[in-house]
C-alpha cells in the first residue's frame, strides 16, 4: 500500500505541476460555466415570463421556482465539469491505438490508475476556481443551497463518487479502443447525451416518470442527480443519502469491474501497432 501510494502520488504530483503551466486554462472552464449558466437564465426567464408555461412547469412539483432551478442549472453545471474525463480519455484511446501500451505491460504501472491520477492532476486547476463557486453558492442561493452544514460533507461524498463513477464509465468505453479503429464518436455520443439525460442542464423531474424509475436501475443519478439533491434539500436525511451513497458505490464497484475485466480482455490481443 506505501509502494502503491508513492507510486502514483509522484505521478499526481507530475500531473500538478504540467497542470499549473496552463493556468489560463481554469480561467476558461470558469468562463464556461458563467456564460453557459447565462444562456439557461435568459432561456428560463423567458419561459417562467409565460404564465401558462410557468404555472405549468411550477405545478410539476412545488419545489421549482425559478430561484430553485437556476441554483440546480449553476450547481449541475459545475459537477458536470469536474467529473468529464473528455481529454483523459482521448489520452487513453492514443496510446492503445498508436501502440504505446507496453509501458504499462513492462512495467508495473496500472493503465488504470495511472489515468486515473493524470485526470485528477490536469484537472486541479478547475477544482480551485469552482470549489470557490461552490463555497460562495449558499451567499448567492441564499436559503436554497446547503440550508444546513451536515449536508457539506455528504455533499463532498457524492461528488467525489461521481467524480469516480464517471471516470470508471468512460474507462469502459475507452476499452472498446482494442477493437475498434474509432471510439472517440462512443464518447462524443455519450458526453452529449449525458448533457440531457443525467439532468445536467434540465432537473430530471421535468422527465416522464417512466424514464426516471428506468434509470433508477442506472448509475446514471448519480453522476450529477444526487450530489444536487444533497446540495438543495430542503431537509436532512441521513439513512436516505447513506442509503444511496451505497448503492452508488455498488456502481463504482461494477463499473471497475466490468472495465477491468474488458481491459484485460483486450490487453491479451493487444499487439502494439504503432509502436
Amino acid at each position: 500500500m506505501i509502494l502503491w501510494y508513492k507510486k502514483y502520488s509522484s505521478i499526481l504530483r507530475a500531473s500538478v505541476i504540467t497542470a499549473l503551466e496552463y493556468k489560463a486554462n481554469s480561467m476558461v472552464g470558469l468562463f464556461a460555466i458563467l456564460s453557459g449558466l447565462l444562456v439557461e437564465y435568459l432561456i428560463w426567464s423567458m419561459v417562467y415570463a409565460s404564465e401558462n408555461i410557468g404555472q405549468t412547469i411550477e405545478g410539476l412539483t412545488t419545489q421549482w421556482t425559478f430561484n430553485r432551478l437556476i441554483a440546480y442549472i449553476f450547481l449541475s453545471m459545475i459537477i458536470g465539469q469536474l467529473k468529464s474525463s473528455w481529454v483523459t480519455s482521448h489520452e487513453m484511446i492514443m496510446q492503445i491505438r498508436q501502440g504505446f501500451m507496453n509501458q504499462y505491460i513492462v512495467k508495473p504501472l496500472s493503465f488504470f490508475s495511472y489515468h486515473l491520477m493524470n485526470f485528477i492532476g490536469t484537472n486541479i486547476l478547475y477544482y480551485v476556481p469552482y470549489s470557490l463557486l461552490i463555497i460562495f453558492s449558499p451567499i448567492i442561493f441564499n436559503n436554497i443551497v446547503f440550508i444546513n452544514s451536515i449536508q457539506i460533507p455528504f455533499f463532498i461524498l457524492a461528488l467525489i463518487l461521481s467524480i469516480y463513477l464517471s471516470y470508471s464509465i468512460y474507462f469502459f468505453m475507452v476499452c472498446f479502443a482494442f477493437w475498434f479503429g474509432e471510439v472517440r464518436a462512443l464518447l462524443a455520443a455519450y458526453n452529449i447525451s449525458m448533457f440531457v439525460l443525467a439532468g445536467q442542464i434540465i432537473p430530471l423531474d421535468f422527465f416522464p416518470v417512466g424514464y426516471n424509475q428506468l434509470i433508477n436501475y442506472t448509475p446514471i443519478p448519480y453522476l450529477i442527480k444526487f450530489p444536487v439533491d444533497i446540495a438543495m434539500a430542503q431537509q436532512v436525511n441521513y439513512s436516505h443519502w447513506i442509503h444511496l451513497l451505497f448503492i452508488g458505490l455498488m456502481w463504482c464497484f461494477i463499473m471497475r469491474f466490468l472495465s477491468s475485466l474488458l481491459y484485460n480482455i483486450g490487453i491479451r490481443r493487444y499487439e502494439a501497432y504503432g509502436a
